[in-house]
């Protein structure tokens, strides 16, 4: 085998590393392609595709300057990192949702009952996958998850691999922190509606219990609160996943914003020495 033919494929090889984190670790965080829904080869292949073009600047990157260990490890830590932010900042709306049925369980019933479903994290509750799955479902149709892609394939070219520093002022990252602080808002106003009338269901048994102290009130009160829990939920649903949708979408503006993909003028990012 000629000797620049081993040259290219180690190069090769040195740029799959460099560009296959971010959309790896940001596809595996989200619902939908984590460790359970997805197998490697299949979530690794699709990582692979979305950060396809990224491997010919990242290519003639490495050729021309090839980087050292070191410089090679900064990079791939830079784009795990930059996948995981990404990758959390998307799945917050499908994670309140998911927080919205397992407490909806938890309080229509003192057994937790268990997803059964192997594509779901082990802690989550019947009722929690259930709904993650709908609303991956509606993203699917929507389309959210190709803005999705395409604002990961565009990332690419706003923040390059090769390049270290950000091509946003630091100040961006309160917007982010932000967000997460929103988190605990969200699981109370989306599941305010749900969780109200089961917790005056709760005091009423429990105005009852005063009276009747030989009742069982939490086993009495569960029937009632299954069929009041699920009959808000059908009513409630239209409106909890268009909230949702809204969210995630509102979601990859923000990343996208963050990350200045699209139009408009982009600072520019500064390269490794």
């Amino acid at each position: 085998m000629p000797p620049s033919l081993l040259l290219d494929l180690q190069t090769l090889l040195v740029t799959i590393a460099l560009v296959t984190p971010r959309a790896l670790v940001c596809l595996t965080i989200l619902p939908g392609f984590s460790l359970r829904t997805l197998t490697g080869m299949a979530r690794t292949g699709a990582a692979l595709a979305v950060a396809l073009p990224a491997a010919l600047p990242t290519f003639e990157f490495v050729r021309h300057t090839p980087p050292d260990v070191f410089t090679a490890v900064v990079l791939v830590f830079k784009e795990t990192l930059l996948g995981g932010m990404l990758g959390v900042l998307l799945a917050l709306p499908i994670w309140v949702v998911q927080s919205i049925g397992s407490i909806l369980d938890s309080q229509r019933s003192p057994i937790q009952i268990q997803a059964n479903n192997q594509s779901m994290d082990q802690d989550a509750s019947a009722l929690g996958a259930m709904l993650v799955q709908a609303v991956v479902l509606l993203m699917i149709q929507a389309g959210l998850f190709v803005a999705l892609a395409r604002i990961l394939i565009e990332s690419y070219g706003s923040w390059p691999v090769f390049h270290l520093l950000p091509p946003f002022e630091p100040g961006h990252f309160d917007v982010v922190v932000k967000r997460f602080g929103e988190f605990l808002w969200y699981v109370l106003v989306y599941g305010g509606p749900v969780l109200i009338p089961l917790v005056m269901v709760d005091f009423g048994f429990a105005m009852v219990g005063v009276f009747a102290s030989n009742l069982q009130v939490s086993f009495a009160s569960s029937p009632i609160k299954s069929l009041l829990g699920m009959f808000i939920l059908l009513v409630y649903w239209p409106t909890l996943s268009h909230y949702v949708g809204g969210d995630f979408a509102h979601m990859l503006d923000l990343a996208a914003s963050l990350l200045q993909v699209g139009p408009g003028p982009r600072a520019p990012a500064e390269p490794l020495p």
